[in-house]
């Protein structure tokens, strides 16, 4: 049981780390000069854009992480 609570805890960590340097990397790519959009329509997409990134990269890490620990 506590096990699985510190497994979910450090999913959740991993999962926030790279989706906030996922949002920390986008910051600076301003899309706004390639495509018409009002200043709150780009932020939506860029946090939008950093939880998919981050959610798929915190994936494989986690995926990366069970595989190296089963085997």
């Amino acid at each position: 049981m506590e096990s699985s609570n510190i497994n979910s805890f450090l999913d959740l960590a991993v999962q926030l780390f790279f989706i906030g340097l996922a949002f920390w990397s986008l910051n600076d790519i301003h899309l706004e000069r390639y495509v018409k959009m009002h200043i709150n329509q780009y932020r939506i997409l860029i946090i939008l854009l950093s939880i998919c990134i981050g959610y798929v990269s915190g994936s494989f890490f986690i995926w990366i992480i069970n595989i190296t620990i089963n085997h």
